[in-house]
Formats: structure tokens, C-alpha cells, sequence
């Protein structure tokens, strides 16, 4: 009887490593997966940005030159005006999300043809961005559409590709326009998550439309802000297709990003020094989300 009672926690035992075992092989694709394309690479990038590599050589080969490869990238003028482009794009986040959110109230009330202004905002978020590329370009030429509006105001025409910084801004404003459909589909999911309590609430206590926005709508969408302002600084910082298609990083190097810039040293055989761009601006990155998230944690707290 005693035995019985000593196998059956044994046979219990066996089984649940047996079904461990099979769980671990059900996953053991995916780590090597991650083991070979994200592990073995992170590393790799890291060794050859101490040594001279041009990508033609075994790496274990290529001379090592210990921060050499930093002190060139860091001391390349292109570098800083590719890095100050690139932050220069962001202002596009603060203009996304303002236009977002007014637009995402307007459809939030529950007007005709809701739904069809919603599919209409999100097209762009799925349309080919060569598509979009040429329809801005065609858009921004001298003789497009747009200076033929200004010009009925008098206003001569602008050359948006051609000036730099009028390229910076037609650059903003294609990545605000193409984003803007995201946005306003995750603001419209905060608004209608928020009570109407909250709002009834504050218009007894004697709050204005405005006051009750500014004080009771914006606040609890704090976690569409949040997400919004990360996911648009990682995208931003890795902008490529979209300078690079529209305007090939000119004119005069107004719109050349850090991708743009480091897969140039790609393209010249200079490997180390497009790893270290690729690890400054990985580490720039992680910073920046990291007080984001600990800036949003502190906020929760208070």
C-alpha cells in the first residue's frame, strides 16, 4: 500500500518532466531562431567595431584597432549633420498627435460616415509607399498642385524638393500624413475606453468643453501619448525608405538620415564604421526609451 503511494508522486514526477521536455521542443525552433538572427549578430556588430573590417574578409582576420572606428564616426561632420536630420524629422510626433487626437474627437461623436472617414484616414497606412512617393512628388513639383493653390494668393512658387529646408518640411509633412491614420485609429480606441462618468462629473462641478479635455480626457489618454511618442522616436530614428525614395537624402544632405548615412558605409565597404553608427544609435534609442518609460512610471505613481 505504502508503495503505491511512493510511485504514483514519482509517476506524476516523470510525467511532468516528460511534458516539460516536449514544451521546450515545441519552442526550441523559435530560441534558435533568435540564437542565430538577433543573438549571433548583436555580438557580432560588437566585436567588428573594434577592428577595420570592409566586409570582403573572414572578420577574425581584419586588424584590430581598439575605438579607432568610433573616433571616425565621431568625428565625421556628415555623422552629426545625419544625426541632427534625423531628430530634426521628429517634430513630426508632436504635429502627428495633435492633429490625431482633434481628428480622432471629431469622429468620436458619432457623426454620418464615421466609418468611411476612418477607412479613408488608415488608406494611407497601407498604400505602397511608392505610391505615396509619387504622389508627393508629384504634389511638391514646382508646377504641381500645391504651388498652383498658393499661387492664387499670390504666393510665388516654392521649390519643396529643392530647397533644404523646404525639403525637410515636405519630408515631415509626407511622414505626418502617412502616419496619421495609426494614430487617430489608437486615440479613437483611448477615447471611447473613457467613462463617461468622468466628463458628467466635471460638468456639475462647472468645467468647460475645454477644461474638461485639458484636464480629464488628455490625462487619461496617457497611455496612447505614451505609446505613440516611443514607437514614433524608434521609428523616426530609423528612418530610410521614405528620405531616401523621396528626396535621396539631398538636397545638400538636408534629409540624409543615420540609416541613410550608415548604410552608405555600407555601400563604401567600411562595415566597422557602420556598425558603430548602427550601435549609437541603438544605445541613442534605448536612452531615450528608457526615460520614456521611467519618466511614464514616476507619472503613474504620482
Amino acid at each position: 500500500m505504502n508503495t503505491n503511494i511512493v510511485e504514483k508522486p514519482k509517476k506524476r514526477k516523470v510525467k511532468h518532466v516528460q511534458e516539460n521536455i516536449i514544451g521546450y521542443l515545441f519552442i526550441l525552433p523559435v530560441f534558435i531562431g533568435i540564437a542565430f538572427f538577433i543573438v549571433y549578430p548583436f555580438f557580432y556588430s560588437l566585436v567588428s567595431t573594434f577592428k577595420n573590417w570592409n566586409g570582403l574578409v573572414p572578420l577574425s582576420v581584419a586588424p584590430t584597432v581598439g575605438f579607432e572606428m568610433y573616433r571616425r564616426v565621431l568625428s565625421d561632420s556628415l555623422f552629426w549633420q545625419a544625426f541632427g536630420n534625423t531628430l530634426i524629422t521628429l517634430i513630426g510626433i508632436p504635429i502627428g498627435m495633435i492633429l490625431s487626437i482633434a481628428i480622432a474627437m471629431l469622429l468620436n461623436r458619432g457623426l454620418k460616415f464615421t466609418g468611411i472617414f476612418r477607412v479613408i484616414f488608415y488608406i494611407p497606412v497601407v498604400s505602397s509607399i511608392t505610391a505615396i512617393i509619387i504622389l508627393w512628388r508629384a504634389m511638391m513639383n514646382t508646377q504641381g498642385p500645391i504651388n498652383d493653390f498658393l499661387a492664387l494668393f499670390g504666393v510665388k512658387a516654392i521649390n519643396f524638393l529643392g530647397e533644404p529646408g523646404w525639403a525637410r518640411f515636405s519630408l515631415i509633412m509626407m511622414l505626418v500624413w502617412k502616419g496619421l491614420g495609426t494614430s487617430i485609429l489608437l486615440y479613437l480606441a483611448g477615447l471611447q475606453g473613457i467613462s463617461d462618468t468622468y466628463k458628467e462629473a466635471a460638468k456639475i462641478d462647472g468645467a468647460n468643453d475645454w477644461q474638461i479635455f485639458w484636464h480629464v480626457t488628455f490625462p487619461l489618454l496617457g497611455p496612447t501619448h505614451f505609446f505613440i511618442v516611443v514607437t514614433g522616436i524608434i521609428g523616426g530614428m530609423q528612418l530610410y525608405v521614405e528620405p531616401e525614395l523621396l528626396l535621396d537624402g539631398g538636397p545638400s544632405r538636408a534629409t540624409t538620415t543615420l540609416l541613410i548615412y550608415l548604410f552608405e558605409r555600407f555601400g563604401a565597404h567600411r562595415i566597422s564604421e557602420a556598425s558603430v553608427v548602427a550601435w549609437v544609435l541603438g544605445v541613442f534609442v534605448f536612452i531615450i526609451t528608457a526615460i520614456q518609460f521611467y519618466t511614464n512610471y514616476r507619472r503613474e505613481k504620482a
